[in-house]
């Protein structure tokens, strides 16, 4: 069968790939540096060298530098044109830019008795609060007619009775803070207790879909393994399989350690989470909570998808020194654990939930709920859930634990009942306390008799 001519870009990849492997015996390690040079700043001439080495070599370990150093140029040399809307993955801005804010009001709050977490949620009430009356042509002041037009953009958000309570909440912190008349004061009061009210009789929307198809930890597991597997098999694109890389850890992190998205994809390597000779660590204050997220060592299960976050796809080589030379670029770039192919952006929140709801069912949160309810099941105390999932109050705790906890405990106490009721059921006699004898047998007999006539 004769081979069809290669046509002139397939004559230019291989050409650009030959000259890189001739390069590239001459070299003992590959840095970005180099790739810049060997490609004269050029995004396409890289590409090329990805494809034709991923053709040749799929599991060559310069192909993630190759990608990630091609993704900066890519970047580097286009020009970003106008949105015409939040884009896909993208919520609509609401909040008046922070450098719009009058000083004097951040000043405000920034002086205030909150803590820092707080004064972010304040200063981002604020920025919402002008941003309305901007959009309803008011003064952009805090003031009653700002908090109506705010008020009223809330309620054609179609938010959920939770968030607005919180969102409430805030606002009334600001009229505090900022001394507002009572009658302003009063008018959020009593927008807060009717949100208050709501919110304690509606159930999360996803807390629902989760109570109706829960999943384990064990579950969560599988699931990783199954991607990956996927991942290893796929010889689709290279951001196909990355994407299914970050599915697998993702995956597997939050069937041993849920921890929070915004944690997750703020990790960076060697900073908040490091690999050495006995797997991998953390070390890190979670972004919601403050709580430490300290691990000397993560469980030994997770190091394989760990570090295929490194690899990518690409062979450790002799005793690791690939997937060490790969993982020094990544500390030495600051790199997200969980980023894109050019290994300097990380996934956004909305990714990370799409990809996971794909997977299960559920977005990542609900794996929290997941572990909750198995230390609920194996026993466990709310303190446990407390210490592994790093909620910053022991009530939220409680909380949680308290959704399936009784329902666990009357399932064991049912199990010893019915242990008892089958020994008693065999033994056919048995002694009472008192130390007489009851015949099961006869009893039975009599009740039989007595419903037939």
């Amino acid at each position: 069968m004769e081979q069809m001519p290669e046509s002139n870009s397939q004559r230019y990849t291989r050409q650009v790939t030959e000259e890189f492997l001739a390069e590239r015996s001459r070299i003992g390690q590959m840095t970005p540096e180099l790739l810049l040079i060997f490609a004269d700043g050029t995004a396409e001439i890289l590409k090329r060298v990805a494809a034709g080495l991923a053709k040749v070599s799929p599991g060559d370990p310069d192909l993630p530098i190759i990608y990630a150093v091609y993704h900066q140029l890519e970047r580097s040399s286009s020009t970003p044109s106008g949105r015409c809307g939040p884009g896909k993955g993208r919520k609509p801005v609401y909040s008046l830019p922070l450098e719009e804010v009058p000083e004097g009001l951040l000043a405000r709050i920034e002086n205030s008795r909150y803590g820092d977490r707080l004064r972010r949620d304040l200063t981002y009430a604020l920025r919402e609060i002008l941003g309305a009356a901007r959009r309803s042509g008011v003064s952009e002041e805090l003031n009653r007619d700002a908090l109506s037009a705010y008020l009223s953009e809330l309620e054609k958000r179609g938010i959920s009775a939770k968030t607005l309570k919180r969102k409430l909440q805030d606002v009334q912190r600001l009229g505090e803070l900022f001394d507002l008349e009572a009658s302003v004061r009063r008018l959020i009061e009593n927008e807060f207790r009717a949100a208050d009210l709501a919110a304690k009789n509606e159930p999360s929307k996803r807390h629902a879909a989760f109570r109706a198809a829960p999943l384990s930890p064990l579950d969560y597991a599988r699931l990783a393994h199954a991607t990956s597997k996927e991942a290893f098999a796929t010889t689709g694109n290279r951001q196909t399989v990355q994407r299914l890389f970050i599915t697998a850890a993702a995956l597997s992190l939050l069937s041993f350690i849920p921890e929070r998205v915004s944690d997750i994809l703020g990790a960076v390597v060697g900073k908040d989470v490091s690999r050495d000779a006995r797997g991998w660590s953390s070390e890190y204050f979670s972004r919601k909570s403050n709580v430490d997220r300290t691990f000397e060592y993560l469980p030994r299960q997770l190091t394989p998808f760990l570090d295929d976050l490194i690899l990518l796809g690409a062979e450790p080589g002799t005793g690791g020194c690939d997937l060490a030379r790969l993982y020094k670029h990544r500390v030495a770039s600051l790199s997200p654990l969980f980023a894109r192919t050019n290994l300097v952006t990380a996934y956004s929140k909305v990714r990370i939930f799409e990809l996971a709801k794909e997977r299960s069912g559920h977005g990542p949160h609900a794996a929290r709920n997941a572990m909750t309810d198995y230390l609920a099941e194996i026993g466990a105390f709310p303190e446990d859930v407390l210490d592994l999932l790093g909620h910053r109050s022991i009530e939220t705790s409680r909380k949680h634990y308290a959704v399936r906890a009784e329902a666990h405990q009357r399932k064991r106490t049912l199990q010893i009942v019915d242990h008892l009721r089958a020994d008693l059921s065999a033994n056919g006699v048995f002694r009472l306390p008192t130390g007489r004898m009851v015949d099961l047998d006869r009893i039975s007999q009599e009740l039989d008799h007595s419903c037939e006539g």
